[in-house]
C-alpha cells in the first residue's frame, strides 16, 4: 500500500469507526482502532523521505502553514502556528501565553484554545470529550497519578545511562558522530544538567506557593559546559538522582500536587515536571545506545 496515497482515507475511516464502538460501548475494539490508526501516524511520519532536519524545519513548517490556510480550518489555531513561526525566525522559544494548551474534539476535530468549550460549536460534544494537547514528553498528555511509577522511571533511567557510558574510554566518549551531534560526554553534561534543574524546580515547588520556574537552554548550557570528566560528571548526576529519589520517597502523597508556573508550559505539578524529566531523558536513551554501539564498532575497526 502506498501510505502517501491510501493513508489518510483509510485513516479517516478507521477513526469513524472506533467512534461508533465507542458510541456502542465496544470500547476496547474502540481502544484498539485508535491504537492502530495513532500508530501508523506515527510509522508514516518516521518514514518520512527525505527527512526534516533541523536545516529545513522552519521551510517545512512554512509548507505546512501554507496547506492549512488553503483548507481554512480553525483560524485561530493557524495564527498561534503562524507567531510560533515568527519566534521560531527570531530565535526564541513560544512560551505558554504565545502557545496555549489545545482541547481537541475526540468527535470532529474542532481544536479550542486554552479549555475546552462547553459544547463544542461544530458536533455538540461536551467538555470531557476533548483531548489535551500539552508541552511536554509524556506522550499520552495526561496528569500521570503515580509517583512512584515516575519515580522508577527516573531511577531505571539512571541505571540505563549508568550502563551505557561507565565503562567507555574518553577517546569513545569524546567521539563527534558528525560536526553538529552531540558526542556521548555531552549527552551525560545534559542528564547533569536536567537533573539539577529538576531538583531546584521541585524544591522551589515544595517550599514556596506556585513559585515561577524560569526557562532554562538546557541543550546550550550542556553544548556550551566548560571540559570536564565523564566519570565525573557521570557520578555526580548518579548521587543527585539517587538523593532526590531518596528525598521524594518521603514527600507526603498530596505534596505531588503542588504548582508553579513555567514560562513555557504554565501551570505545572510536581509529579509532572517529574514525568516531563524522565520522559525527556527516554527520548535520549535510544540515541545514545545507538552512538555507544557505533563508536565501539569505530574503534574495534569493523563497519560503523
Amino acid at each position: 500500500m502506498n501510505h502517501q496515497t491510501d493513508l489518510p482515507g483509510a485513516m479517516d475511516r478507521m477513526l469513524a469507526l472506533a467512534t461508533r464502538f465507542q458510541d456502542e460501548g465496544q470500547v476496547n475494539l474502540s481502544k484498539l482502532l485508535e491504537a492502530t490508526a495513532y500508530g501508523r501516524l506515527r510509522r508514516a511520519a518516521w518514514q518520512t523521505q527525505p527527512p526534516i532536519t533541523v536545516a529545513n524545519m522552519e521551510s517545512e513548517l512554512d509548507a505546512v502553514l501554507s496547506n492549512l490556510r488553503q483548507q481554512g480550518l480553525n483560524t485561530a489555531l493557524i495564527a498561534r502556528l503562524e507567531a510560533g513561526r515568527k519566534l521560531l525566525g527570531e530565535q526564541k522559544v513560544p512560551l505558554i501565553d504565545d502557545a496555549p494548551d489545545v482541547f481537541v474534539c475526540r468527535v470532529c476535530g474542532y481544536a479550542s484554545l486554552s479549555a475546552a468549550p462547553d459544547h463544542c460549536p461544530d458536533c455538540g460534544a461536551w467538555p470531557g470529550y476533548f483531548r489535551k494537547f500539552i508541552g511536554t514528553f509524556n506522550g499520552d498528555n495526561t496528569e500521570p497519578t503515580n509517583p512512584f511509577e515516575v519515580l522508577a522511571l527516573l531511577r531505571s533511567n539512571a541505571q540505563a545511562l549508568n550502563a551505557l557510558v561507565a565503562d567507555l574510554s574518553p577517546e569513545v566518549l569524546n567521539r563527534r558522530p558528525s560536526a553538529e551531534a552531540w558526542p556521548l560526554h555531552t549527552h551525560v553534561v545534559h542528564f547533569q544538567g536536567a537533573q539539577e534543574t529538576l531538583a531546584s524546580r521541585v524544591n522551589l515547588m515544595l517550599t514556596q506557593e506556585n513559585p515561577e520556574l524560569v526557562v532554562l537552554a538546557l541543550y546550550d548550557m550542556a553544548s556550551q559546559a566548560p571540559p570536564s570528566s565523564t566519570a565525573q560528571v557521570l557520578t555526580d548526576y548518579l548521587d543527585s538522582r539517587a538523593r532526590f529519589i531518596a528525598q521524594m520517597e518521603q514527600v507526603p502523597l498530596k505534596d505531588y500536587w503542588r504548582t508553579g508556573w513555567h514560562q513555557e508550559f504554565g501551570k505545572i505539578t510536581i509529579i509532572r515536571q517529574m514525568a516531563y524529566m524522565a520522559n525527556h531523558e527516554q527520548t535520549h536513551l535510544p540515541e545514545i545506545e545507538a552512538l555507544r554501539k557505533a563508536n565501539l564498532a569505530q574503534s574495534a575497526g569493523s563497519p560503523g
